[in-house]
């Protein structure tokens, strides 16, 4: 074994993406120090793999440390310090409902969880733990502030009396013991799951309960035998790298979406005869897959920049930068955010290879998405960003679903779709239900924006210029004309009615039936009308939506100051 570790190493070269991502991820857990570049192939020694299972988890624990249930729990230490510092000085009404709900939906939530008593179980802490679980009690809350300042002395005994408690309890997981096993629980759970499963401590009929050594057992040490055997009788080759191996029995089943069980569904390969299977060495690269992506929640992201090894790392690693220090904000809408934050890092740092026909995978709702983002996307995303930025917090309701306006730009933008869909959409709720839009005429018009760039990018819309000339016009016309109706009845209530009409002729790209509306509004309120209407009439894809949404949107505008005066809070929240 010595002379392997000495004198050997594994050479990996991009493949396909998957392979990528697993290649990417096992750099990432051996270090970037202790591996060589070589354009698109890498070469790490094999000592690498010595004590590999705890490089594995250590990975996983530290950059996703302060989304684990461990850290939920040991992160109250501070809380507890802080109000033992100043005699329970500040304690009020809403600090003890803070730390009841600490007590009730953390601490006994987490201590009595199966992975987490399991974990107790190999610490040796179990039945301890169980009985300071029992012990950790909520404190009764008085009704208001003046009846707590009343019982305030008995209530700060009380929570004397969960903090010794709760101490303890910190104290066995805040170990060096307890943040090993506890975080390797959890990672388990939440981040390596969505990469494979069903094997080693993944597999629920194991009989391994020490994490470390089933991956060990079952990854490591198979892929060590394998580099030491004698490979001359060897007749069958990997499927990814097409070293000789002995049989068949490493296949893809444990990789979710990609792998299938052999057993089962013998159709799935040629004459029902299975011949797909992985060497020891490149099923331990796979089962760093995780590692390769970055993950908010259930949400996964991984940028194959497959031109060259060391660029696919260090995209990558702006993704995971960008993820983890968002913080407590984590939610999936922000994986898109990290994705434009390392394109634009990468793009504007012009190192010697370009970003061009970047692939993009995500794992979303347990399966993966693609995209290729070409140049001109990444352009796109790069000129717009302000605007991108400021839909972060935009949303609308459909029945009990809400849904994210900055989610669905981005997810266009990815699959080079128009947005008319969107704005017909967000026009028609801010028409007829505006409490269940949270987004502002303003937002439509960024919208409307991007979508006439992203057309002509495709090559529509070129006699159009690349200003928003007729975007800012027909907003204003829209405008005038809300005004105009205004000055002559300021209770008017046809604008909502107009509006319908309007976005019905759009919807259904009927130009005679929408300049038969406006002519009559123009009609009725004694105005000649404006230049940008008939600019509406051009026989050219995507020029009648442009103009007549936008005509729209500033004809609805006046709309949220009548009927719902939120609209400019809801713009100085999400400006």
């Amino acid at each position: 074994m010595e002379d392997i570790y000495d004198n050997e190493v594994i050479r990996l070269t991009l493949g396909d993406w998957m392979w990528n991502a697993s290649i990417t991820g096992f750099i990432n857990i051996v270090g970037k120090e202790n591996v060589k570049f070589y354009g698109c192939t890498a070469e790490i020694p094999v000592h690498c793999l010595e004590n590999f299972e705890e490089k594995y988890f250590k990975y996983f624990i530290d950059t996703y440390e302060k989304t684990l249930p461990w850290y939920r729990i040991i992160s109250f230490k501070e809380t507890i310090e802080h109000y033992r510092e100043n005699d329970f000085k500040n304690l009020n009404l809403q600090g003890l409902k803070g730390i009841n709900a600490y007590i009730g939906d953390i601490a006994k939530r987490y201590l009595t969880s199966k992975s987490i008593t399991s974990a107790f179980e190999l610490m040796g802490t179990a039945q301890r733990i169980e009985e300071l679980e029992k012990r950790l009690q909520k404190i009764k809350e008085p009704k208001d502030e003046n009846a707590f300042e009343k019982e305030k002395p008995n209530i700060i005994e009380s929570i004397k009396k969960q903090f010794d408690i709760l101490e303890e309890i910190i104290g066995y997981c805040g170990s060096n013991e307890g943040r090993r096993i506890i975080g390797a629980k959890n990672v388990i759970y939440t981040i390596i799951r969505n990469g494979w499963n069903g094997v080693s401590f993944l597999n629920k009929q194991t009989k391994i309960k020490d994490v470390y050594e089933d991956y060990r057992t079952y990854f490591v040490n198979c892929a060590i035998d394998y580099l030491k055997s004698d490979k001359n009788k060897f007749k069958y080759q990997c499927f990814t790298c097409g070293s000789p191996i002995k049989d068949f029995n490493n296949d893809m089943g444990f990789i979710n979406q990609s792998g299938f069980d052999v057993a089962r569904k013998p159709s799935h390969v040629w004459n029902f005869v299975n011949d797909i299977a992985l060497c020891p060495v490149c099923k331990l690269i796979y089962s760093c897959l995780p590692a390769g992506f970055s993950y908010v929640g259930d949400t996964g992201l991984y940028i194959n920049a497959n031109m060259n090894m060391e660029n696919n790392l260090k995209v990558n690693s702006n993704v995971r930068a960008n993820v983890t220090g968002i913080g407590k904000e984590q939610n999936s809408r922000k994986i898109y955010w990290a994705l434009l934050e390392a394109m634009k890092k990468q793009h504007l740092s012009r190192q010697k290879y370009e970003l061009a026909d970047v692939q993009v995978v995500r794992w979303e709702n347990e399966s993966y998405k693609f995209n290729l983002l070409p140049e001109a996307t990444i352009e796109l995303i790069k000129e717009f960003e302000k605007e991108i930025g400021k839909l972060i917090n935009t949303r609308y309701k459909e029945g009990k679903d809400s849904y994210s306006i900055y989610e669905q730009v981005l997810e266009n933008i990815f699959n080079n779709r128009n947005q008319f869909l969107l704005i017909f959409k967000l026009l028609h709720y801010k028409t007829a239900s505006p409490k269940d839009g949270f987004y502002h005429m303003g937002n439509i018009i960024d919208i409307l924006k991007i979508n006439f760039r992203l057309i002509q990018n495709l090559g529509g819309m070129e006699k159009m210029g690349k200003g928003f000339y007729y975007i800012n016009s027909a907003k204003e016309a829209g405008e005038k004309l809300r005004n105009a109706y205004l000055e002559k009845d300021p209770k008017t209530g046809k604008i909502p009615g107009i509006s319908y009409r309007l976005l019905n002729a759009l919807k259904t790209g009927n130009c005679n039936m929408f300049m038969d509306v406006v002519i009559n509004c123009y009609l009725y309120v004694g105005k000649e009308v404006p230049n940008i209407i008939t600019e509406a009439l051009r026989e050219e894809d995507g020029v009648f939506e442009t103009i007549g949404y936008a005509f729209v949107s500033g004809l609805n505008g006046t709309r949220q100051d009548i009927d719902n005066k939120t609209d400019n809070k809801e713009e100085n929240e999400n400006d």
